[in-house]
Formats: structure tokens, sequence, C-alpha cells
């Protein structure tokens, strides 16, 4: 069999990992009511156990509804990073780029509140 490859590293359908967790806080929260309750008729050190459910399960669940699902068991490989080497081309000298001058000759004109000269004859 022909192992199969993930197009992409998405995780898990948010819909149905905010269900899920939804799902595991309620069955939290209803256990710590259970416990709550049976501190009512338990007796000896079953109070013990009842009180340690009712007191530690708020922040199991609260553990249990904020872990998101990331889906990332397989990780794609990653390519080799790219090696840098040196050129073998001749560096440029500061005089060869010093030779070279651009020059832009265009008038330049203000925005500001200054209207525009206009010319006769011109249309806007």
């Amino acid at each position: 069999m022909a192992k199969s490859y993930d197009v992409t590293s998405a995780g898990v359908n948010p819909a149905e990992d905010r269900a899920h967790r939804m799902r595991m806080y309620f069955i939290a929260m209803t256990l710590r009511v259970a416990c709550v309750v049976s501190l009512f008729w338990v007796r000896d050190w079953w109070v013990l156990l009842s009180a340690a459910g009712a007191i530690f399960l708020p922040w199991f669940a609260v553990l249990v509804g904020n872990a998101v699902a990331h889906g990332g068991e397989q990780v794609p490989d990653a390519p080799e990073p790219l090696q840098i080497e040196a050129s073998d081309a001749e560096p440029i000298e500061a005089t060869d780029v010093a030779r070279e001058v651009i020059v832009v000759d265009v008038d330049p004109e203000r925005r500001g509140s200054h209207p525009r000269p206009q010319t006769p004859g011109a249309e806007l």
C-alpha cells in the first residue's frame, strides 16, 4: 500500500473541535454537580473523594474546554535549506558606480493652495 501524504497541515474542523470541547466540559461539570450533591449522602472517607471532585473538576473542565486540537500529528517533510555561496563575479567598485549619473528632468509641481498657471487655449 502506498503512503498517503497530506497536502496541508490544517487542523481539525473548528466546529467539530468546539462541539467536542463543549461535550467534555459539560460531562466534567455534570460530574462536579454529582460530587457536590453526593456530599449530603456520603459518609466517612467518601466525603473527601466527593469534595476533591467538587473542587478540582472545574479546573479540569476549564483545561479540557480550552484545549484546542491542532491535528498536526503528521508533519510534512521540509526541504533542505539553500546554501549561500560566494559568486565568481567581480565586485563592483565605487568608482564604477560614481561614473553613472542619472538626471531626472521634470518640472516640479506644487500640491499646495496655489493654482496652476494656465496656458492660453488649454482645455481642462
